[in-house]
């Protein structure tokens, strides 16, 4: 088992080559062997060493982080530039814009150039591209279509209109007979409620798609790739 004084060699090795991490990977090797190898040499001196010692042989080589920078200068590797936040174009605000309301001014082809706009951009990730393609298919032009839908079932347009009437048994007659409008050849109640349940899912889902790649494209750094 290691020793407490192994541990720490350890730990500062490992914090160094973390720090290193911009220098080529030849430099990064030689830096910690060198450095491995002062470490090394400097504890053979002690006789009985103490936990103590290696701390101080440790604060003396100073931090990794200090050596990282030297290094750096040393292989002359330069600092990267912080990433800013990626400025969309015209095509991205498209992409957007027609995904959303383009079925609305041109059904079905206005919504496919979004689409096109949205998979030619390099501004999203595939991921990003098969969400906005999927939620929802036509945008807002799908949704209108839903809600007149259900709104022309709703005024009487209802499917599968029928009567229910009880039969005497004596003499065969019908009587307390009731007319039921049954929307898609279910309950009428429940049917209704399902309906509003998924025509404000259907009106709610473009614009959840479109916030969503509108966040995404906010908070993409600049050197990104899609």
């Amino acid at each position: 088992m290691s020793t407490t004084p192994d541990k720490l060699v350890e730990r500062y090795l490992k914090h160094l080559e973390v720090e290193l991490d911009d220098v080529p990977r030849d430099g990064r090797r030689e830096i910690v062997d060198e450095i491995a190898g002062h470490i090394a040499e400097a504890r053979a001196a002690f006789e009985h060493e103490t936990e103590a010692d290696v701390r101080n042989i440790l604060e003396g080589l100073g931090d990794p982080a200090d050596i990282a920078e030297e290094a750096g200068e040393r292989f002359e590797v330069k600092p990267q530039a912080p990433a800013g936040r990626y400025k969309p174009g015209w095509m991205e605000v498209g992409a957007l814009v027609m995904l959303l309301i383009g079925g609305l001014v041109v059904p079905i082809v206005g919504w496919l150039v979004g689409v096109v706009l949205l998979w030619v951009s390099n501004a999203w990730n595939v991921r990003d591209k098969i969400i906005g393609t999927v939620f929802v298919p036509g945008g807002l032009g799908l949704s209108v279509f839903f809600f007149f839908l259900s709104t022309s079932l709703e005024g009487g347009g209802g499917l599968g209109v029928g009567t229910d009437c009880q039969i005497d048994p004596g003499t065969g007659r019908e009587f307390n007979c009731i007319t039921q409008t049954d929307h898609f050849g279910g309950s009428t109640g429940g049917v209704n409620v399902l309906a509003i349940v998924l025509v404000v899912a259907i009106v709610a889902t473009p614009f959840i798609t479109t916030a969503y790649l509108a966040y995404r494209l906010r908070h993409r750094p600049a050197a990104a790739t899609a």
